[in-house]
Protein backbone atom coordinates (compact mmCIF):
# COMPACT_ATOMS: atom_id res chain seq x y z
CA UNK A 1 0.00 0.00 0.00
CA UNK A 2 3.09 2.25 0.63
CA UNK A 3 4.61 1.86 -2.81
CA UNK A 4 1.34 2.80 -4.60
CA UNK A 5 1.19 5.92 -2.82
CA UNK A 6 4.15 6.70 -0.62
CA UNK A 7 3.90 10.38 -0.36
CA UNK A 8 0.51 10.31 1.47
CA UNK A 9 1.92 7.08 3.50
CA UNK A 10 4.42 9.52 4.52
CA UNK A 11 2.24 12.94 4.82
CA UNK A 12 -0.17 10.57 7.07
CA UNK A 13 2.63 9.39 9.49
CA UNK A 14 4.23 12.87 9.86
CA UNK A 15 0.59 13.88 11.20
CA UNK A 16 0.15 10.99 13.14
CA UNK A 17 3.84 11.91 14.93
CA UNK A 18 2.90 15.48 15.28
CA UNK A 19 -0.57 14.51 16.70
CA UNK A 20 1.81 12.08 19.64
CA UNK A 21 3.95 14.48 20.34
CA UNK A 22 1.59 16.96 21.26
CA UNK A 23 -0.42 14.64 23.34
CA UNK A 24 2.86 13.71 25.19
CA UNK A 25 3.71 17.49 25.62
CA UNK A 26 0.48 17.87 27.14
CA UNK A 27 0.97 14.55 29.29
CA UNK A 28 4.42 16.27 30.02
CA UNK A 29 2.82 19.20 31.35
CA UNK A 30 0.52 18.01 32.92
CA UNK A 31 3.21 15.61 35.32
CA UNK A 32 5.34 19.06 35.98
CA UNK A 33 2.24 20.31 37.42
CA UNK A 34 0.97 18.21 39.44
CA UNK A 35 4.83 17.34 40.30
CA UNK A 36 4.74 21.33 41.07
CA UNK A 37 1.65 20.89 43.36
CA UNK A 38 2.77 17.90 45.35
CA UNK A 39 6.26 19.84 46.06
CA UNK A 40 4.07 23.38 46.80
CA UNK A 41 1.73 20.79 49.43
CA UNK A 42 4.56 18.61 50.58
CA UNK A 43 6.45 22.21 51.49
CA UNK A 44 3.90 23.66 53.43
CA UNK A 45 3.30 20.07 55.25
CA UNK A 46 6.90 20.68 56.30
CA UNK A 47 6.57 24.53 57.56
CA UNK A 48 3.64 23.73 59.19
CA UNK A 49 4.92 20.58 61.20
CA UNK A 50 8.61 22.46 62.04
CA UNK A 51 7.15 24.96 64.66
CA UNK A 52 5.02 21.86 67.19
CA UNK A 53 8.06 19.39 66.60
CA UNK A 54 10.29 22.26 67.31
CA UNK A 55 8.36 23.05 71.05
CA UNK A 56 8.21 19.47 71.80
CA UNK A 57 12.00 18.91 71.13
CA UNK A 58 12.83 22.22 73.18
CA UNK A 59 10.85 21.28 76.19
CA UNK A 60 11.72 17.95 76.79
CA UNK A 61 15.43 19.03 76.37
CA UNK A 62 14.76 21.29 79.11
CA UNK A 63 13.21 19.08 81.02
CA UNK A 64 15.76 16.08 80.58
CA UNK A 65 18.67 18.66 81.23
CA UNK A 66 17.21 18.94 85.13
CA UNK A 67 14.56 16.38 85.50
CA UNK A 68 15.84 16.03 89.22
CA UNK A 69 15.09 19.23 90.48
CA UNK A 70 11.90 19.72 88.17
CA UNK A 71 9.30 21.17 90.08
CA UNK A 72 6.28 19.12 89.75
CA UNK A 73 3.59 22.03 88.89
CA UNK A 74 5.80 22.60 85.98
CA UNK A 75 6.74 19.49 84.72
CA UNK A 76 2.57 18.77 84.43
CA UNK A 77 2.80 22.11 82.26
CA UNK A 78 5.52 21.35 80.20
CA UNK A 79 4.41 17.24 79.32
CA UNK A 80 0.72 19.29 78.88
CA UNK A 81 2.85 21.32 76.05
CA UNK A 82 4.41 18.40 74.51
CA UNK A 83 1.22 16.67 74.03
CA UNK A 84 -0.42 18.84 72.45
CA UNK A 85 2.04 19.42 69.57
CA UNK A 86 2.80 15.92 69.28
CA UNK A 87 -1.15 15.63 69.04
CA UNK A 88 -1.43 18.67 66.48
CA UNK A 89 1.65 16.96 64.60
CA UNK A 90 -0.74 13.12 64.27
CA UNK A 91 -3.70 15.11 63.33
CA UNK A 92 -1.72 17.65 60.62
CA UNK A 93 -0.27 14.04 59.35
CA UNK A 94 -3.45 12.12 59.16
CA UNK A 95 -5.38 15.07 57.53
CA UNK A 96 -2.40 15.27 54.51
CA UNK A 97 -2.91 11.42 54.46
CA UNK A 98 -6.14 11.71 53.99
CA UNK A 99 -6.12 15.19 51.44
CA UNK A 100 -3.49 12.94 49.56
CA UNK A 101 -5.29 9.74 49.19
CA UNK A 102 -8.09 11.49 48.07
CA UNK A 103 -6.52 12.60 44.65
CA UNK A 104 -7.39 9.39 43.49
CA UNK A 105 -9.93 8.46 45.56
CA UNK A 106 -11.59 4.56 45.51
CA UNK A 107 -14.26 4.22 48.11
CA UNK A 108 -16.06 1.13 48.53
CA UNK A 109 -19.45 2.43 48.67
CA UNK A 110 -23.07 1.01 49.91
CA UNK A 111 -26.41 1.73 50.48
CA UNK A 112 -26.86 4.13 53.29
CA UNK A 113 -29.31 5.39 55.55
CA UNK A 114 -27.91 9.63 55.53
CA UNK A 115 -29.90 10.38 58.41
CA UNK A 116 -28.44 7.83 60.73
CA UNK A 117 -25.21 8.57 59.40
CA UNK A 118 -25.48 12.55 60.14
CA UNK A 119 -27.60 11.65 63.57
CA UNK A 120 -24.22 9.78 64.47
CA UNK A 121 -21.88 12.67 63.45
CA UNK A 122 -23.36 15.42 65.42
CA UNK A 123 -24.03 12.94 68.68
CA UNK A 124 -20.41 12.70 68.47
CA UNK A 125 -19.50 16.80 68.70
CA UNK A 126 -22.44 16.54 72.12
CA UNK A 127 -19.34 16.47 74.66
CA UNK A 128 -17.55 19.33 73.15
CA UNK A 129 -20.67 21.20 72.36
CA UNK A 130 -21.42 21.22 76.37
CA UNK A 131 -17.63 22.26 77.22
CA UNK A 132 -18.02 25.78 75.47
CA UNK A 133 -22.02 25.95 76.55
CA UNK A 134 -23.11 25.55 72.60
CA UNK A 135 -26.49 24.13 71.53
CA UNK A 136 -26.73 22.03 68.54
CA UNK A 137 -30.19 22.45 67.05
CA UNK A 138 -31.18 19.52 65.08
CA UNK A 139 -34.09 19.91 61.83
CA UNK A 140 -33.76 16.65 60.65
CA UNK A 141 -36.57 14.03 59.75
CA UNK A 142 -36.41 10.74 60.88
CA UNK A 143 -37.44 9.33 57.62
CA UNK A 144 -34.63 7.23 55.76
CA UNK A 145 -32.41 9.22 52.89
CA UNK A 146 -30.63 6.49 51.15
CA UNK A 147 -27.67 7.09 49.24
CA UNK A 148 -24.82 4.77 47.53
CA UNK A 149 -21.84 6.14 49.71
CA UNK A 150 -19.09 4.96 51.89
CA UNK A 151 -20.31 6.30 55.44
CA UNK A 152 -16.87 7.09 57.08
CA UNK A 153 -15.73 9.32 54.39
CA UNK A 154 -19.01 10.76 54.56
CA UNK A 155 -18.96 11.27 58.18
CA UNK A 156 -15.48 12.23 57.84
CA UNK A 157 -17.04 15.54 55.62
CA UNK A 158 -19.56 16.19 57.88
CA UNK A 159 -17.48 15.92 60.81
CA UNK A 160 -14.97 18.35 59.42
CA UNK A 161 -17.76 20.83 58.81
CA UNK A 162 -19.41 20.73 62.30
CA UNK A 163 -16.05 21.04 63.88
CA UNK A 164 -15.35 24.07 62.14
CA UNK A 165 -18.72 25.44 63.22
CA UNK A 166 -18.01 24.75 66.99
CA UNK A 167 -14.09 25.22 67.06
CA UNK A 168 -15.21 29.21 66.08
CA UNK A 169 -18.38 29.50 67.78
CA UNK A 170 -18.89 31.71 70.95
CA UNK A 171 -20.26 30.48 73.99
CA UNK A 172 -23.94 30.75 74.70
CA UNK A 173 -24.27 30.35 70.64
CA UNK A 174 -26.06 27.79 68.78
CA UNK A 175 -25.22 25.27 65.77
CA UNK A 176 -28.02 24.17 63.69
CA UNK A 177 -27.79 21.17 60.98
CA UNK A 178 -30.79 21.44 59.11
CA UNK A 179 -31.49 18.35 56.65
CA UNK A 180 -33.61 18.84 53.53
CA UNK A 181 -34.55 16.08 50.66
CA UNK A 182 -35.94 17.48 47.24
CA UNK A 183 -36.96 14.77 43.94
CA UNK A 184 -32.96 14.81 43.51
CA UNK A 185 -31.15 15.59 46.22
CA UNK A 186 -30.81 15.57 49.60
CA UNK A 187 -29.35 19.05 51.02
CA UNK A 188 -27.62 19.54 54.27
CA UNK A 189 -27.23 23.46 56.00
CA UNK A 190 -24.59 23.91 58.77
CA UNK A 191 -24.79 27.14 60.23
CA UNK A 192 -22.95 28.95 63.33
CA UNK A 193 -23.39 32.02 65.25
CA UNK A 194 -19.44 32.15 65.34
CA UNK A 195 -16.64 34.63 64.49
CA UNK A 196 -17.20 34.54 60.55
CA UNK A 197 -15.60 34.95 57.46
CA UNK A 198 -14.42 38.23 55.49
CA UNK A 199 -15.45 38.92 51.88
CA UNK A 200 -11.43 38.53 51.28
CA UNK A 201 -10.64 35.00 53.15
CA UNK A 202 -14.22 33.04 51.78
CA UNK A 203 -13.09 32.18 47.95
CA UNK A 204 -9.89 30.17 49.84
CA UNK A 205 -11.25 28.49 52.60
CA UNK A 206 -11.56 25.09 50.21
CA UNK A 207 -7.50 25.48 49.70
CA UNK A 208 -5.18 23.21 51.05
CA UNK A 209 -3.70 24.36 54.09
CA UNK A 210 -5.25 27.75 54.43
CA UNK A 211 -6.69 28.95 57.68
CA UNK A 212 -8.37 32.19 58.93
CA UNK A 213 -7.51 31.91 62.46
CA UNK A 214 -4.55 30.10 63.60
CA UNK A 215 -6.36 28.95 66.88
CA UNK A 216 -9.76 28.88 68.11
CA UNK A 217 -10.95 30.01 70.95
CA UNK A 218 -10.63 27.19 73.05
CA UNK A 219 -6.71 27.85 71.50
CA UNK A 220 -6.99 24.55 69.52
CA UNK A 221 -4.74 24.80 66.11
CA UNK A 222 -5.72 24.46 63.16
CA UNK A 223 -4.48 22.15 60.23
CA UNK A 224 -6.17 23.79 57.24
CA UNK A 225 -6.83 20.75 56.11
CA UNK A 226 -10.57 19.96 57.34
CA UNK A 227 -12.69 22.06 54.36
CA UNK A 228 -10.65 20.84 51.82
CA UNK A 229 -11.24 17.49 52.74
CA UNK A 230 -14.79 17.82 53.22
CA UNK A 231 -15.20 19.34 49.74
CA UNK A 232 -12.83 16.66 47.93
CA UNK A 233 -15.55 13.86 49.35
CA UNK A 234 -18.55 16.25 48.79
CA UNK A 235 -17.40 16.60 45.09
CA UNK A 236 -16.58 12.68 44.68
CA UNK A 237 -20.07 11.74 45.24
CA UNK A 238 -21.25 14.04 42.34
CA UNK A 239 -22.56 16.80 45.15
CA UNK A 240 -21.68 20.82 45.78
CA UNK A 241 -20.65 22.32 48.71
CA UNK A 242 -20.73 26.32 49.39
CA UNK A 243 -19.91 28.56 52.07
CA UNK A 244 -21.68 32.01 53.13
CA UNK A 245 -20.08 33.68 55.90
CA UNK A 246 -20.50 37.63 57.96
CA UNK A 247 -18.17 38.45 60.10
CA UNK A 248 -19.23 38.38 64.23
CA UNK A 249 -22.24 37.14 62.41
CA UNK A 250 -21.47 33.75 62.02
CA UNK A 251 -21.05 30.74 58.71
CA UNK A 252 -23.43 28.81 56.47
CA UNK A 253 -22.10 25.79 54.88
CA UNK A 254 -24.55 24.23 52.31
CA UNK A 255 -23.89 20.40 50.72
CA UNK A 256 -25.85 19.02 48.25
CA UNK A 257 -25.46 15.16 47.55
CA UNK A 258 -27.68 13.55 44.58
CA UNK A 259 -30.31 10.60 45.67
CA UNK A 260 -29.73 7.35 44.33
Amino acid sequence: MMNENPQKYISELEEKIVELSLKLKNISNELKSIEQSNNKQIGKLIHNLKNPIGIAYSFSDIILGSIDNYPAEKLEKHISVINNSASYSIKLLNDFGLFNELKSPSFENEKTNYIEIINNVVDNFNELALKKNITLVKNISNSAIHLNVNADKISIALGNIISNSLRYSNENSKVTIEVVENSKSVNTTISDEGIGISEADIFSVFNEFFVVNTYSSDKQKCTGLGLPIAKKIIEYYGGKISINSIINKGSTVKISLPLI
